[in-house]
């Protein structure tokens, strides 16, 4: 997500997937505990609870790197990819700026697609599980009673699933999750996959002014959902979200800096 690799801890991860280079960096385990909470439901342990949350950000974290690191395999480049303690990057290996998401010689049809296949993989998973639901006898819902709508799965009672068991907490995880932070994650702010999209776009239109313009429509997007998730109480989208728009903001700074 962010443009700095993590550097390497002697507590790291590594393993191989479908031929990419996977590090998993010990804070990576930090999300979980942050943001998981709502995930586990009273009728489950909470270290059970705690232990199943953290399979499903580690999963869904995944396959959204792979959804990018396969783009790039699409288009001739080989990626790597980091799990760390704000998500995930998938790093091509040609990239000159060290742990950067520089596309090296894609041009920009091509990097937009490497920034969409991300989110198109964990909105996929989401859909995947959706199904899942359904093959174990349930059904998915749509629950308008909360300030932004949730997507339940229903297990009939006598199911041997119903209840809000391990196998809701995964179900409603899987769904939640993959919807959420991929829905986000297309918002136009950079350096989000949907801010990279969005400057990708820009510079099409204006080769000149495009990078300019794309970072006011990221600063002023992330100022914007700053302000709403301030009013609907959540002060860590908040606080995220802020520290993106003083992140964009002293882009801005440096970008007409270095222009004159």
């Amino acid at each position: 997500m962010f443009l700095s690799e993590p550097g390497r801890t002697g507590y790291d991860l590594n393993f191989s997937c479908f031929g990419f280079p996977v590090r998993v960096h010990p804070a990576f385990f930090i999300m979980p505990l942050l943001l998981g909470s709502g995930l586990i439901t009273p009728s489950v342990n909470q270290g059970v609870g705690l232990l199943v949350v953290t399979g499903i950000f580690f999963v869904s974290i995944l396959v959204h790197e792979l959804g990018h690191a396969i783009a790039f395999r699409a288009f001739g480049v080989p990626s790597r990819i980091v799990l760390y303690w704000m998500g995930g990057l998938a790093i091509p290996e040609s990239s000159n700026a060290w742990g950067s998401r520089s596309r090296g010689a894609l041009n920009s049809n091509q990097q937009i697609i490497v920034s969409f296949a991300g989110p198109a993989f964990g909105l996929a998973l989401a859909v995947v599980t959706v199904g899942l639901v359904y093959l174990l006898g349930g059904e998915v819902v749509l629950d308008r009673s909360t300030k932004i709508p949730l997507l339940i799965p229903i297990f009939t009672e006598g199911s041997q699933y119903a209840g809000q068991g391990i196998v809701f907490m995964i179900c409603y995880g899987g769904i939640m999750l993959n919807v959420f932070l991929n829905v986000l994650n297309l918002v136009p702010i950079y350096p989000l996959d949907g801010g990279q999209i969005a400057r990708q776009f820009m510079v099409k239109m204006d080769e000149y002014n495009g990078v300019k313009n794309s970072i006011y429509l990221s600063l002023g997007s992330a100022v914007l959902i700053a302000v709403f998730s301030l009013m609907m109480g959540d002060r860590f989208l908040a606080f995220f979200f802020g520290f993106m728009a003083w992140t964009n903001y002293q882009m801005l700074q440096q970008y007409n800096g270095a222009r004159w």
